[in-house]
């Protein structure tokens, strides 16, 4: 960045002539006042080298120029534009100095008046090595020039003995060495402490920016935080407001369920109830005619056949359908309670399966599908039934809206097989349509669903998941291909943990 004690940058030298010129002119202006009293010492050897009238009338007027241009020099303002002409004046000023002390050497006729004349020349260098610095090349060419006028051309014509030259010269050199590398020194001095301030003022400049930006930053993250925080705040009151909402749809589709299933338990029982009151309405009205006949005493052996007759057949139909409505109450109000009630018990799948698709067999009988299970006996169960009857129902009632187009007959098999001592595979199957691969990701979040349009909600395989997973704490998988229907592997515990209990269910249809 230096070159030759300056910047090799001008704007980064007239930069630094800027700022170093105020305290460079306060320290010039103290020099100057000490050149003032230098210069009465040569006032003095006026008196003694020249005649009064020369001192009054010659010298002490030129002297009294100098000190008005040295007070000209102090009391220029300190402003870029007067620099230069500064500068100038102290050269003007220090050759006049110069000239007026080696006119002594020149007029002069006494021994060693050029010897004694050195001594005010080296003391007008070595002043102007402390006048300016910045502008040390300046002054080192002021001062050597001044040492070699001097021994060169004055002391020679000033009859200088070749000693006192050899001594002057000495002095001169030394004193132009250490002052010019003294003036050197402290330009470069002044000049790497001025670009280290500004290394240091950019520095702080670049650390005030940064840390504004970092302030701004943490006002922006600070404003983006409470955002966040009531984003938060927000998104988990709306998951508050979305589980209630879901466990009311929910448990609103699961009651759904049961009011199907008490529909067409209710749809079953008309046929049984209607052929029973419809015999003992026949059998009131022949015990009436019976009556009357043996009121009357004109009962026949024939009429008393035919009432007979009556008695058995209608006995027959009452006992057939209320046994068949017996046997409807009986299924629906295991599978009813089991659903309503989630508690844990032992049962025996097959019978229990049985009895779940009795229940569905209204709604199954409406359509052109057909329901069939494959189940061995003497598979003993302790787990939770009615989570069972909640995933066979869903499963079977899914496959009816989605799986087969309108007026296609189609098959669903419920498959039950031994999975090992401790746990039984449920393959649930069906013939239809099959699930887009795009969409088998997706068929157990909940409220997904392609038949929105047709009542679907998108929870009946979402119910069946968590009923699976963690009521029955069993695993279910999916394997399906557009066309070549789809089927449900169920593979569930025989006995369920002692922790699967009541709570674990509602958390799970949750």
């Amino acid at each position: 960045m230096l070159r030759h004690g300056q910047f090799a940058d001008p704007a980064m030298e007239r930069a630094y002539r800027l700022h170093s010129m105020e305290g460079e002119v306060v320290s010039l202006r103290r020099n100057l006042l000490g050149l003032m009293v230098f210069y009465l010492a040569p006032l003095l050897l006026d008196f003694v080298y020249f005649s009064s009238d020369t001192v009054f009338y010659i010298f002490l007027p030129l002297r009294v120029g100098v000190y008005a241009t040295i007070l000209a020099v102090v009391l220029l303002p300190i402003r870029e534009d007067t620099y230069n002409l500064r500068h100038a004046l102290l050269m003007l000023l220090l050759t006049y100095i110069w000239a007026m002390a080696v006119m002594v050497a020149l007029m002069v006729d006494r021994p060693k008046a050029t010897l004694t004349v050195s001594f005010f020349v080296l003391i007008i260098v070595l002043m102007n090595y402390l006048f300016l610095p910045t502008r040390w090349r300046l002054q080192v060419i002021f001062g050597v020039l001044a040492s070699a006028a001097y021994v060169g051309i004055v002391m020679p014509i000033g009859d200088g003995q070749p000693s006192e030259m050899a001594t002057v010269s000495v002095m001169q050199f030394l004193a132009n060495l250490f002052g010019g590398l003294t003036a050197w020194q402290l330009a470069t001095l002044r000049r790497t402490e001025f670009a280290r301030m500004r290394q240091l003022e950019e520095e702080r400049e670049r650390l005030r920016q940064a840390n504004d930006g970092l302030l701004r930053s943490e006002t922006i993250i600070a404003q983006q935080r409470d955002q966040l925080a009531q984003q938060v705040r927000e998104l988990k009151e709306a998951q508050e407001r979305l589980i209630m909402a879901q466990a009311s749809l929910v448990q609103a589709e699961k009651l759904a369920s049961l009011g199907q299933l008490v529909a067409g338990v209710a749809h079953e029982l008309n046929t049984p109830m209607g052929i029973a009151v419809t015999a003992v309405s026949h059998l009131g009205d022949s015990i009436a005619e019976l009556e009357r006949a043996v009121g009357q005493g004109k009962i026949t052996r024939k009429q008393l056949n035919e009432f007979l007759s009556i008695l058995a057949d209608s006995s027959h139909l009452v006992n057939a359908n209320v046994s068949r409505a017996a046997e409807l109450i009986q299924s629906f109000k295991q599978v009813a309670v089991d659903q309503a009630s989630a508690e844990r018990r032992g049962f025996e799948l097959k019978t229990y399966l049985e009895e779940v698709l009795q229940s569905l067999a209204p709604r199954l009988r409406r359509l052109p599908h057909k329901a069939e299970l494959d189940c061995p006996p003497g598979i003993l169960m302790d787990s939770f039934p009615g989570a069972i009857s909640q995933v066979v129902t869903n499963l079977v009632l899914n496959a009816t809206i989605h799986a087969f187009g309108p007026g296609q007959a189609g098959r669903i098999a419920i498959t039950i097989r031994d999975h090992g001592p401790d746990q039984v595979e449920l393959l649930f199957a069906d013939d239809g349509r099959g699930i887009p691969l795009e969409n088998q990701g997706r068929v157990f979040d909940p409220f997904f669903t392609t038949n929105r349009s047709n009542g679907g909600s998108g929870l009946g395989l979402h119910i069946v998941y968590n009923l699976v997973t963690q009521t029955l704490r069993g695993s279910i998988s999916l394997r399906s291909a557009p066309g070549q229907g789809t089927s449900f592997l169920v593979r569930l515990p025989r006995r369920v943990d002692a922790c699967a209990d009541h709570p674990a269910m509602d958390r799970a249809a949750g």
